[in-house]
C-alpha cells in the first residue's frame, strides 16, 4: 500500500512539477559598435507545458520586422503616421542574419513565416511535460532607434529589447503568432534568463535583470529583456521600502540638479505605490522609451512663437508628475501580469487610477491650467481668470479626455483587444476611462475595499496571470456586492453612461421627496444622488438604475440643489444635465450663464457663449458683429449659432444662423446622422445682397477605428435669392431666384504615404442637371516631398441657362451656391481679388477661359521642388454649347507661404504662351487664402482616431 501510495503521489505531482518548470534562455553576445551588429550564441531549453504534443517550435525574430515596409511593424507605423521605417536607409533597418540551429548536434529544418516567425521542425514529436534544447548562432543587425525607440542612437547608446530570438507561447496546442507592432507586449512565456553581453571597454551596460557579475545578468521575466548600453554611467537610485531593497535605474541622462529632485521624488512615489499595491519589484528600469511614452501630457510650458514663454507648473511639480507616471507604469507592468492584448485595461486602468489618487493626495489644489491664468495678462487683464477651465482641478484631465473622444463617437469598448484600439483610444479608453471607472468602483464599494482587494489579489497571484474574473471575485467577496453589471455589461459594451436628473417632487405630508432620473442609455449601473445646501453636502444616497425613466425616494431636507454623479464619479458622456435647483426662479432647472468665448462646460449652468465676429469681403468690407452659440470643445446633439453682423461697406445689417442636430449611431453602419438648416444674408456685388436658405442631411459611415477610410453621403438643398443688378443684361437677372438640390458621395483614405480622396456630385435645378466627379491623389515619394494628382470631370445632362452663371469653372468658379466663405471678391472681373484662386472644378491657375457650359475634363499635378517651392501643371479640355471643344494647358511655380492656407502661383508656359513675357505679369499671379480651422484639426488628428 505504501508503495502504491507513493507511486500515486508521484504520478499526481509529476505533471504539476513539470507545469511549474520555466523555459531557460542562455545568451552570450558581443556588440560590434562599428557595424552595429550583435553576434549571438544562444541556448533555449523549451518545456512543453502546453498539454499537447507539438511537432515544431516557433521562434520570434522581432529584428526581422525592421527589415522592410511590408512587415506588420512597417504597416503599423504607417497607420501611426510614422514614416521613419518606410524611408529608412539600409543601414538603419534591422534583421537576423546567418542563423544556424542545432538540436542534439543536428540541424533541423526551419522556415521563416511572415518575415518574423522561424518555425523549427523537431526531429521527434515533443509530448507534454517533455523538453528540448535548441542551440542557436546568429547575428543581429541593430536598427535605428527612431523607428520604435529601440536600437542604436546617434550618440552611440543602444537600447535593446525583443531583438534576441525567443520562443512563442502556445494556446490549445497552437503557437500564438502575434506579430510585433511596437505595442509593448509580446506573446512570450515566463522564462529564466542568463545573459552575458560583451561590449567595448568604454561602455556601461544596464538591464531590467539582476546583475550577477561583470557583464552578466540573471532573472525571471515574461516579457522580453531590456538592455541599455551607454558610454555614460547609468543613474542608479537605491532605497529600502518596508525593509525590502529596491533599485531604480534610468536609461536616459539627468543632470545633477534634476537628479536631486529625482532622489526625493522616487522614494515618495515608491512608498505610495507600495502602500497601494503591497508589493514592489526589486529592480525597476526606466528606459528612454518608457520616458517618452509615459509622459504626463498637458503640463509643458507654453511657448508663443519663441517670443514669450509661460510656465504652467513649478519645475519640481512637472518632474514629479512625469516621473510618477514612468515609475508607476514600470511597477504595475511588472507586478500586474495579464494578457496585455485581451486584458490591457486592467494594468492601464490601475495606472491612471493610482495616478488620480496620487494627484488627490499630493496635489489636491492644483488646477488644470496651473499658474497660467495668473501669469497670462493682456493690458493688465488676466482673461483666463474668467473661464471655467481655469477653475477645474488637474484631475479633470481624465474626464475631459474621455468626453472629447466619446462625444466625437470615436470611443471603443474598454474590453476591445488592444491591437484593435486606435492610438487615441489606447490612451483614452484603456487608460482614462478605465481609471475613472476604477475610481467609480472604489467610491461605490466604499472605504478602502477596492484598493485592499487589489493588494490582496496581487499578493495571491504573484508570478501568475490575472484575468478579469479574479478581480471580480475578490471585489465581490470583500464588498458583498454583485458586480456583474461592471464586468459583464460595462466592460464589454460601448454603450455610454448618460443620466439626466429630470425634476423632483415634494409634498408637505411626505417625509421624503421623489427624484426623477432618466437613464438615457439604460445601462444598469449604480448612481449617487447628492443633496447640497450652499455647496455643502447634506445628504447622499446610492440607487441602482435599470429603467429608462424612474422615480427614486430621497430623504427630505433643507437643500438648495440636487445632483447626480457629483465630481464625475463615473465616466459620463454628458454631465451638463446632472444638477437641479430646489427653489427660486430656477426651481427644477439650471441658471443661465452668458460666457465670452467657448469654455469647457460648467454643469451648474446652461451656458450661452458669445464672441466677436470679424470678416471681410470686397462688398461688405468689414463685417462686424457677435456670434451667439452653444458649441463647446465637446460635440453635442443639438447645436445652434446666431451671428447678427453689420456691413461697414453697405451700412446695413447682415448675418447668419444655423441649427444642427447630430445623432450618434452606436449601432448600425453610420457613425453620425446629421440634420441641419441655415440662413445667410450678405452681399455678392457692390450694393447687391443675397439671401441663402439651406438644409442638409448627411450620413457619415462607421469605420474601423485604426482605418483612415472615411465615407459619407450628403443631401443638400439651397434656396438662393439675390438682388437683381440693374446694369446687367436681362438674361443674367433671370436667375436671381433659384433652388438647388445636391446629392453627393465622398470617399477618402488619408494614408500617410498614399492619400486618396474622391467625391461625386449630382446637382439638380429647374434650369439644369449636371454630374461631376473629383479624384485626388497625393504620394510622398521622399521624406516631406510629395506629388499631387487631381482629376476632375463634369458634364451637363441638360442646360437651359442663358448665361454662364451655372457653368463649370475653368480658371474661376461662380459659386452660385455661395458655399465658399473665403471668397473675397466673388463677382470681381479684374484686379487683385480677381486673382484669388480656389482649387475646384477645372482648377487652372492661368487666366485662360472662365467657364464651360457643356462638359469639362481637367488634370492637375503638383510636385515638390525645394523647401516651399512646387512645380505645377494643368491640362484639360472643355466644351461650351454651340462651340467646338478646346484643349488648354498651363505650367508654373507654386510658393507655399503657409501650406494649404496662403499660397502664390506664378504661371510660366501655358496656352497663352510664355506668360512672364506678357504685359502686366503681376496680374497673372494667383493666390489662395483659406482660413479653415476644421482642416487644421483634421490634419493633426490623423493617425490618432
Amino acid at each position: 500500500m505504501r508503495v502504491g501510495t507513493v507511486a500515486s503521489i508521484i504520478i499526481f505531482i509529476f505533471p504539476v512539477f513539470c507545469l511549474a518548470q520555466k523555459d531557460k534562455i542562455t545568451i552570450s553576445a558581443t556588440l560590434d559598435t562599428l557595424s552595429k551588429n550583435i553576434s549571438v550564441s544562444q541556448k533555449i531549453t523549451f518545456h512543453n507545458t502546453t498539454g499537447y504534443t507539438i511537432n515544431s517550435i516557433f521562434l520570434h525574430a522581432v529584428a526581422n520586422s525592421y527589415s522592410n515596409n511590408n512587415t506588420a511593424l512597417g504597416k503599423r507605423k504607417l497607420e501611426d503616421r510614422n514614416k521613419t521605417l518606410y524611408f529608412s536607409k539600409v543601414k538603419e533597418k534591422g534583421k537576423i542574419n546567418d542563423l544556424t540551429i542545432f538540436i542534439d548536434k543536428r540541424r533541423p529544418v526551419f522556415l521563416l513565416r511572415n518575415f518574423e516567425f522561424y518555425e523549427v521542425d523537431l526531429f521527434s514529436p515533443l509530448r507534454p511535460n517533455e523538453s528540448v534544447t535548441l542551440e542557436l548562432n546568429y547575428n543581429i543587425k541593430v536598427p535605428f532607434y527612431k523607428i520604435t525607440g529601440y536600437g542604436y542612437f546617434n550618440n552611440g547608446d543602444y537600447l535593446l529589447k525583443n531583438f534576441f530570438l525567443q520562443p512563442l507561447d502556445y494556446n490549445e496546442g497552437k503557437p500564438v503568432l502575434e506579430v510585433f507592432t511596437d505595442t509593448e507586449f509580446n506573446p512570450y512565456r515566463e522564462t529564466e534568463y542568463e545573459i552575458s553581453l560583451y561590449c567595448p571597454g568604454n561602455y556601461y551596460v544596464e538591464s531590467d535583470l539582476k546583475e550577477v557579475g561583470k557583464s552578466e545578468w540573471k532573472g525571471l521575466n515574461k516579457d522580453a529583456v531590456t538592455i541599455f548600453i551607454s558610454k555614460n554611467k547609468p543613474t542608479l537610485f537605491r532605497y529600502e521600502i518596508d525593509g525590502n531593497p529596491v533599485e531604480v535605474s534610468l536609461g536616459y541622462p539627468v543632470n545633477n540638479e534634476v537628479k536631486y529632485i529625482y532622489y526625493k521624488s522616487i522614494e515618495k512615489e515608491l512608498m505610495f505605490l507600495y502602500k497601494k499595491l503591497g508589493v514592489l519589484p526589486s529592480k525597476i528600469f526606466i528606459s528612454s522609451k518608457i520616458q517618452k511614452n509615459q509622459n504626463f501630457i498637458g503640463i509643458d510650458d507654453i511657448n508663443f512663437l519663441g517670443i514669450k514663454e509661460w510656465k504652467l507648473f513649478p519645475e519640481e511639480t512637472k518632474i514629479d508628475l512625469r516621473l510618477f507616471q514612468q515609475i508607476a507604469y514600470a511597477v504595475i507592468n511588472q507586478v500586474v501580469k495579464v494578457d496585455k492584448n485581451k486584458n490591457h485595461w486592467i494594468p492601464n486602468g490601475l495606472l491612471i487610477y493610482y495616478q488620480y489618487r496620487y494627484l488627490k493626495d499630493y496635489y489636491p489644489d492644483i488646477k488644470l491650467l496651473g499658474d497660467l491664468p495668473d501669469k497670462l495678462s493682456i493690458i493688465k487683464i488676466k482673461p483666463l481668470k474668467y473661464f471655467f477651465i481655469s477653475k477645474i482641478p488637474l484631475t479633470d484631465r481624465y474626464k475631459l479626455g474621455y468626453r472629447y473622444i466619446a462625444t466625437q463617437n470615436y470611443d471603443q469598448p474598454i474590453g476591445e483587444d488592444y491591437l484593435e484600439l486606435s492610438n487615441i483610444n489606447q490612451y483614452i479608453i484603456s487608460g482614462f476611462k478605465t481609471g475613472l471607472s476604477f475610481h467609480f468602483l472604489s467610491e461605490y464599494l466604499g472605504g478602502s475595499i477596492f484598493e485592499d482587494s487589489v493588494r490582496k489579489l496581487l499578493e495571491r497571484k504573484e508570478d501568475k496571470t490575472i484575468v478579469p474574473q479574479d478581480l471580480q471575485n475578490i471585489l465581490e467577496t470583500d464588498s458583498d456586492k454583485s458586480l456583474d453589471w461592471f464586468f459583464t455589461d460595462y466592460i464589454a459594451t460601448n454603450d455610454r453612461i448618460n443620466f439626466k436628473i429630470e425634476r423632483f417632487y415634494s409634498k408637505k405630508e411626505d417625509d421624503s421627496i421623489k427624484v426623477q432620473i432618466v437613464n438615457k442609455t439604460q445601462l444598469p449601473v449604480p448612481i449617487l444622488i447628492t443633496a447640497e445646501k450652499d455647496k455643502n453636502i447634506k445628504n447622499e444616497k446610492w440607487i441602482f438604475s435599470t429603467n429608462k425613466d424612474s422615480l427614486y425616494s430621497f430623504p427630505k431636507g433643507d437643500y438648495s440643489r440636487l445632483l447626480i454623479n457629483k465630481n464625475y464619479l463615473f465616466p459620463e458622456i454628458n454631465d451638463n444635465d446632472n444638477v437641479l435647483n430646489t427653489g427660486g426662479l430656477f426651481k427644477n432647472k439650471k441658471k443661465i450663464q452668458m460666457k465670452f468665448y467657448a469654455d469647457v462646460d460648467n454643469p451648474d449652468y446652461t451656458q450661452i457663449f458669445y464672441e466677436p465676429k470679424v470678416k471681410w469681403n470686397d462688398y461688405d468690407k468689414f463685417i462686424l458683429g457677435f456670434r451667439f452659440y452653444n458649441g463647446s470643445p465637446f460635440s453635442r446633439p443639438f447645436e445652434y449659432s446666431f451671428a447678427p453682423t453689420y456691413s461697414t461697406g453697405t451700412s446695413s445689417l447682415t448675418g447668419s444662423a444655423s441649427l444642427n442636430y447630430n445623432y450618434d449611431m452606436e449601432k448600425g453602419i453610420f457613425r453620425v446622422i446629421s440634420l441641419g438648416t441655415g440662413y445667410n444674408y450678405f452681399h455678392y456685388d457692390k450694393d447687391l445682397s443675397y439671401k441663402k436658405y439651406s438644409g442638409r442631411l448627411s450620413f457619415i459611415f462607421k469605420k474601423r477605428p485604426r482605418s483612415e477610410i472615411n465615407q459619407s453621403i450628403g443631401i443638400f438643398f439651397n434656396s438662393v435669392d439675390r438682388e437683381r443688378n440693374p446694369f446687367k443684361p436681362k438674361e443674367e437677372n433671370d436667375y436671381s431666384q433659384y433652388n438647388l438640390l445636391n446629392i453627393s458621395y465622398a470617399y477618402s483614405d488619408r494614408k500617410l504615404i498614399n492619400e486618396w480622396y474622391s467625391r461625386t456630385d449630382f446637382q439638380h435645378s429647374n434650369l439644369f442637371n449636371k454630374l461631376s466627379t473629383e479624384i485626388y491623389y497625393r504620394h510622398e515619394y521622399a521624406p516631406d516631398k510629395k506629388i499631387t494628382l487631381r482629376l476632375f470631370a463634369g458634364c451637363f445632362f441638360n442646360n437651359k441657362s442663358r448665361s454662364t452663371y451655372f457653368d463649370f469653372g475653368v480658371d474661376h468658379i461662380t459659386d452660385y451656391s455661395f458655399s465658399y466663405t473665403d471668397y473675397l471678391g466673388r463677382s470681381a472681373t479684374e484686379g487683385l481679388l480677381y486673382q484669388q484662386y480656389i482649387m475646384a472644378e477645372g482648377g487652372f491657375k492661368s487666366l485662360i477661359d472662365r467657364s464651360a457650359s457643356k462638359w469639362i475634363t481637367s488634370f492637375n499635378a503638383e510636385i515638390h521642388l525645394w523647401k516651399l517651392l512646387d512645380i505645377y501643371a494643368d491640362v484639360g479640355a472643355f466644351k461650351n454649347i454651340g462651340k467646338s471643344s478646346r484643349f488648354i494647358f498651363d505650367t508654373g511655380i507654386k510658393f507655399r507661404i503657409i501650406p494649404d492656407f496662403l499660397e502664390l502661383y506664378f504661371p510660366l508656359q501655358s496656352t497663352l504662351g510664355f506668360e512672364p513675357a506678357e504685359d502686366k505679369y503681376l496680374s497673372h499671379i494667383r493666390f489662395t487664402f483659406n482660413l479653415n480651422l476644421g482642416a487644421v484639426i483634421n490634419h493633426f488628428r490623423r493617425g490618432w482616431y
